[in-house]
């Protein structure tokens, strides 16, 4: 929770320490001049503090419960709704949180989701959404690493989070680019010719849009690159940042990809590294 609110996010907040943790620690380090072994170590506890609540209790409202849909069973049905909301009360919690639905889960043992009213309360982890007031010169993404990071002027890393990239190599792209656009709450259009095995599975034949939220298949943020059809986006499957892989472009969790939006302008330089 730390290391998030100070802008090194670990991905998805569950309670362990993993790789994504430790590559958040070892920037953290990094930025602050202290040895960068991704350990929580006393010189880094010295540093790295939080301050309270770390947990707050939300009560749950009717308008809670109306921001819900039922998930859509295919590609088609996307198409037709006219938003891609949370599709639980939980699946909320946990993105607004910037947690792990099993973490808010642990914090609640006696509560059962899946028949939650409004009224309830639930003890979820103290997250505010995350703003950034420094100037950026680049970004550097990490392909190995599946890293991206946000760079001062001065060259010290101002944010830094976990991000997932192609699946195939040839899909990857590499050395310097731009951002070209900035949009928040994007829709998305189905193109059958990028996604052809889906379309082919489904019958679809035509480009269609799907409408923005935070269920949209490139979540609540775009930022546009200047190489067609590639960006830099949130993603509906937060716990899957870093540990899958796209079909081309560089997918983030959701609140980590709103708070890069505030940080980028129009030309920022995107470095791709190996």
């Amino acid at each position: 929770m730390a290391l998030a609110r100070s802008g090194f996010s670990p991905g998805s907040i569950d309670g362990s320490i993993g790789t994504q943790t430790r590559q958040a620690l070892s920037a953290y380090q990094t930025a602050h001049q202290l040895h960068p072994s991704g350990e929580f170590d006393l010189a880094t506890q010295a540093t790295l503090k939080i301050a309270e609540p770390l947990y707050a209790r939300v009560t749950l409202s009717a308008a809670d419960f109306a921001r819900i849909d039922p998930a859509p069973a295919s590609w088609k049905e996307r198409g037709t709704r006219e938003r891609m909301a949370y599709h639980s009360i939980l699946e909320m919690l946990a993105e607004t949180c910037m947690s792990h639905p099993d973490l808010i889960q642990q914090l609640n043992p006696a509560l059962d989701f899946n028949q939650l009213q409004a009224g309830q309360e639930v003890l979820v982890p103290h997250m505010p959404p995350l703003q950034i007031y420094q100037p950026v010169s680049h970004l550097q993404i990490s392909l190995s690493a599946r890293t991206l990071q946000a760079i001062s002027p001065q060259g010290r890393i101002v944010f830094h989070c976990p991000v997932s990239i192609a699946r195939r190599v040839d899909k990857r792209p590499s050395g310097a680019l731009r951002v070209k656009v900035r949009v928040k709450n994007p829709n998305y259009t189905f193109n059958p010719a990028i996604l052809s095995s889906t379309a082919a599975n489904e019958g679809i034949t035509q480009k269609f849009i799907i409408q923005p939220g935070p269920n949209n298949p490139v979540g609540s943020t775009w930022i546009g690159l200047n190489l067609p059809s590639y960006g830099i986006h949130g993603t509906p499957e937060p716990e899957k940042v870093g540990r899958t892989e796209s079909s081309g472009c560089f997918r983030l969790a959701n609140w980590n990809a709103q708070t890069l939006l505030g940080l980028v302008e129009i030309g920022t330089t995107v470095h791709v590294d190996p």
